[in-house]
């Protein structure tokens, strides 16, 4: 009698095999069942085949890491990584999201000139330090900006740095580019001229534990707020818009289109970096600008007032995010003058009393000129490096009660809103946060013919991301606990403050 095959009995090379095919989990179910299998698994070629697979081409981001330091890594180092992308990705999409972690500590700072009048406890705003692995986190408290080490694996947070305005700080905005000195920039009052604003823009000294300030600039508040980006060296404020360029020559210039500015219900909702260009988003139109600066490069006056293009919608918008998915293995030196996936743009309207989210696709002009840097001439648009849409590509009905909406490089995002949650076998009103992915697929070819532009789609997640009851007041004087709420798509974490104080980190890988 024949012995019975089985999967002992396959060679080296078709064991690997099967493992390049196989989900991360699975490899990781396998390393249990016997000791050949248990070795194969933590060979170094599995690993990085796997975080090719399932992390890269899945246009996932790299915890703690680049593409182009994967060839660097050992097999501990690229599992550890394979594994923590697979398991906030999949956490994300199952049907009830799972906190893995929280840690909670108290945010506020006792000054001892602080007048009781002026006691301020709520958390106007959590946000993350891009290009830190989710471990630096900023918290403002009236006055008060501090940075907080939050370290992976930990159940502590750590003052590292703050900074004390003058007066209650309105408004804070990071700097989307890691690599840049400069880290955020915040807007406060002036302390003594009514009317006028004071905009910082810090850097962070990590070794020193310290905030530095880098540019100080005061102004009449219509000019001067909102804040609406700050990326490398530049940033950009007002409307209608100015940019500020941080580094020398420091030198300040308007941009964009005044009869945009001027037109009723169309202030500025988003401003996003894409590339070689830069989309503003209104609450009625849509306008595509050449950037303030491109490689290491400014853009010329000219081309910041005159080189736009836009179109006008129908009804004015409430809110708006810019959603960009580009592969995260380019370097900036390879980046196309506009990426090849389809910018998605998250508008939320209300119409008659419906509250609706609308999805508009930017896809890119193939006809558009690619870059080719002669001159300054280079930068007027005589083509648009996309197409605006005629109309939008999907829409959603959300509650009246959404808002805070909020969306990360990869993708992800999610929105604040009011839902009746169960609780001990009874329903309660509760502030939740709804979890979204926007995600790119590609247009099979229909009857030989060549494929269409890929394809961009939301998703929502199966469940609510996080929970916090409210009780009946809040609902009515629409004043609610939770305060303020950032993501960090890369590792996995959601950071929630509170009126009291209090912050919460969210670690769902």
């Amino acid at each position: 009698m024949k012995p019975r095959a089985n999967i002992s009995a396959l060679p080296d090379d078709i064991l690997l095999l099967i493992l390049s095919h196989v989900e991360v989990q699975d490899i990781l179910a396998l390393r249990k069942t016997c000791r050949r299998l248990c070795a194969m698994s933590k060979l170094r070629w599995v690993w990085y085949d796997a975080m090719k697979r399932h992390v890269v081409e899945k246009g996932l981001p790299i915890p703690a890491a680049s593409v182009a330091d994967l060839k660097a890594l050992d097999a501990e180092h690229l599992e550890a990584r394979a594994v923590h992308a697979a398991k906030f990705h999949d956490n994300w999409n199952s049907a009830h999201p799972k906190t893995r972690k929280t840690i909670e500590f108290s945010a506020l700072t006792y000054l001892d000139d602080q007048l009781p009048e002026d006691n301020q406890s709520a958390v106007s705003h959590v946000v993350f330090l891009p290009g830190r692995n989710g471990q630096y986190l900023i918290t403002v408290v009236g006055r008060v900006l501090t940075c907080w080490e939050v370290p992976l694996g930990e159940s502590e947070a750590y003052r590292v740095a703050e900074w004390i305005a003058a007066r209650k700080i309105e408004q804070v905005i990071v700097n989307d580019d890691p690599k840049s000195d400069v880290v955020l920039a915040y807007v406060s009052a002036h302390a003594t001229n009514q009317g006028v604003v004071e905009c910082r823009a810090l850097s962070f000294d990590k070794f020193h534990g310290r905030f530095c300030c880098r540019m100080e600039l005061r102004a009449h508040r219509q000019a001067a707020t909102p804040l609406h980006l700050l990326h490398n060296d530049y940033l950009v404020f007002g409307d209608p818009m100015h940019v500020c360029f941080l580094s020398a020559p420091t030198i300040v210039k308007p941009m964009g289109k005044n009869a945009l500015a001027e037109m009723p219900d169309n202030t500025i909702l988003a401003v996003k970096p894409i590339n070689r260009y830069m989309l503003i988003v209104r609450q009625r139109t849509f306008e595509v600008i050449p950037a303030p600066s491109w490689r290491g490069v400014r853009a010329p006056y000219l081309a910041l007032v005159t080189a736009s293009a836009s179109i006008e919608m129908d009804i004015p918008a409430s809110s708006s995010v810019v959603v960009v998915r580009q592969g995260f293995s380019a370097s900036p030196d390879e980046l196309p003058d506009w990426p090849a996936e389809p910018v998605t743009v998250l508008s939320r309207y209300s119409d008659d009393g419906f509250e609706t989210m609308h999805q508009y696709d930017l896809l890119p002009n193939p006809k558009a000129k690619q870059d080719d840097p002669k001159g300054e001439n280079d930068l007027v648009l005589d083509r648009l490096p996309c197409v605006f849409p005629s109309q939008y590509t999907r829409v959603m009905s959300v509650a009246p009660s959404s808002c805070d909406l909020r969306v990360g490089p990869s993708g992800k995002g999610f929105w604040t809103e009011t839902r009746n949650v169960v609780v001990r076998h009874a329903k309660n009103p509760a502030r939740c946060l709804v979890g979204f992915e926007v995600t790119t697929a590609k247009d099979e070819a229909k009857d030989g013919g060549k494929a269409g532009p890929p394809a961009a789609r939301v998703e929502l997640c199966k469940d609510v991301l996080y929970t916090r009851r409210c009780n009946i007041h809040e609902i009515l004087w629409k004043k609610y606990m939770v305060s303020s709420t950032a993501l960090e798509d890369v590792v996995g974490r959601i950071a929630v403050g509170d009126v009291t104080g209090r912050v919460e980190v969210l670690d769902l890988a």
